[in-house]
């Protein structure tokens, strides 16, 4: 699990991660041989972090039931090879496509992306784009801070968001330089990479 949970709730999660309809409090209190109590507890917890939600009624013979189920947030507690796959998915690319191919195809992606996000720069001058650029890095994970020093602008990233990758296949980051350059529409120079054993990402541009 990605987050503290205690032991009953995580084994709460697992029971409700092996049915989509979702399972009633008193099937989980037998599940897991402690009480409805115990259980509505837990549940309390795990639906105020909104790892479940409630689903419908049960309509038996006897009293009705709500179903508890996992929320999408809930299921991403569960392990997810996503690093693995991405590094196999990228290293087929690679090979089929090349290098340089793969770095191209890269800054397209960059310049894709910068696109949908075009809007939020409308109508800024050099400065504004950069604040705005560095509150959208930040926000996607980069831990991203600007510093302005004669009359240049340093955009500072102390998480790269594909680290691991970006090791093996340094192609990556020309995302990152794309994406900046078509937002900022300025010329971008990265002085720093983290996978190149920097300590952050450094990108400089002028206002």
């Amino acid at each position: 699990m990605q987050n503290q949970l205690g032991s009953r709730q995580e084994q709460i999660l697992a029971l409700l991660l092996g049915t989509k309809t979702g399972l009633s409090i008193d099937v989980m209190a037998g599940k897991l041989e402690i009480s409805r109590n115990a259980v509505k507890q837990h549940l309390t917890v795990l639906e105020k972090d909104l790892l479940i939600q409630a689903g419908k009624f049960n309509l038996t013979k006897g009293r009705p039931s709500r179903s508890y189920i996992l929320t999408d947030l809930g299921v991403n507690q569960f392990t997810k090879q996503y690093s693995w796959f991405c590094n196999l998915l990228i290293s087929e690319l690679k090979e089929e496509m090349g290098g340089e191919a793969l770095a191209q195809f890269m800054s397209r992606l960059g310049s894709k992306i910068a696109g949908s996000l075009a809007a939020q720069f409308k109508d800024q001058n050099a400065a504004e784009k950069v604040q705005t650029l560095s509150a959208i890095l930040h926000n996607l994970g980069y831990q991203a801070t600007v510093e302005k020093h004669d009359g240049a602008m340093t955009i500072n990233a102390v998480n790269c968001v594909f680290h691991d990758l970006a090791q093996e296949h340094t192609e990556l980051c020309e995302f990152d330089r794309s994406l900046i350059r078509t937002l900022l529409d300025n010329p971008v120079e990265q002085i720093e990479c983290m996978a190149k054993q920097g300590c952050a990402c450094r990108f400089k541009t002028k206002t």
